[in-house]
């Protein structure tokens, strides 16, 4: 019980990152190579991994389609995102919430119903993220923000 409640807990997580990975929300292992389909056999998916410990070893070695591939996309996905909207992307962090802001908070993960929590971090940390007036230095700021919750 405490491993599907595990992968359920993860799957909320990083579903972003495996979304845009050649795998389901269940994440890599022997289980995203049986069940390919992200629907209800995801939980199947997950109770593989967790009963094998293939994502373990996949993970480890790079096998059982485990890779950086998706965490590459989605990491590049964030970094245009705020290089192509900077401007009104800090416009609406200064206000905590906006479409920029949401759009952006999903690419980190968030759901509809937890993104103002990302804009209440952007909007507590407006200054330290948009003070250079640079996107790589905001990137790298919001990186490190949300790696520290």
């Amino acid at each position: 019980m405490k491993k599907i409640l595990l992968a359920i807990a993860v799957m909320g997580t990083f579903g972003a990152a495996a979304f845009a990975a050649d795998y389901g929300s269940a994440g890599c292992g022997l289980g995203s190579l049986v069940f390919k389909e992200n629907d209800g056999t995801q939980i199947l998916a997950a109770t593989t991994n967790g009963t094998f410990g293939s994502q373990t070893f996949g993970i480890t070695f790079g096998t059982s389609n485990c890779n950086a591939k998706g965490m590459i996309k989605v990491s590049k996905a964030r970094e245009s995102f705020i290089e192509a909207n900077f401007k009104d992307l800090s416009r609406d962090a200064a206000k905590g919430t906006g479409e920029y802001v949401t759009s952006l908070a999903k690419l980190y993960g968030y759901t509809p119903e937890n993104a103002w929590q990302f804009g209440r971090l952007l909007q507590k940390n407006h200054a330290a993220i948009f003070a250079a007036n640079d996107a790589a230095t905001a990137v790298s700021r919001i990186n490190s923000l949300v790696a520290s919750i």
